[in-house]
């Protein structure tokens, strides 16, 4: 299934917006919310936003291939998701 790749590269994807929150908390000793950090509440909230539309981008992308989309067109919606 090509929209395994793009599952895999979005999970990655997501584990580096994990990390980079994490470095940020870590630096700004913030354990909990954002602290008032800008850089750490533009983080916090990229890393939000992956984690919300993920999903039913892999899920429409899914339904894609199973329902025989052309191989460029599901493609096309892996790199654009």
């Amino acid at each position: 299934m090509l929209s395994s790749i793009y599952a895999a590269l979005l999970a990655l994807f997501i584990v580096r917006l994990s990390l980079g929150v994490i470095k940020l908390r870590r630096t700004e000793k913030v354990s909990l919310g954002d602290g008032g950090v800008t850089a750490l509440q533009n983080a916090i909230r990229a890393q939000g936003n992956a984690t919300e539309y993920a999903p039913i981008s892999l899920i429409l992308l899914i339904l894609l291939e199973l329902n025989g989309g052309h191989v460029l067109l599901i493609h096309l919606g892996g790199i654009t998701i």
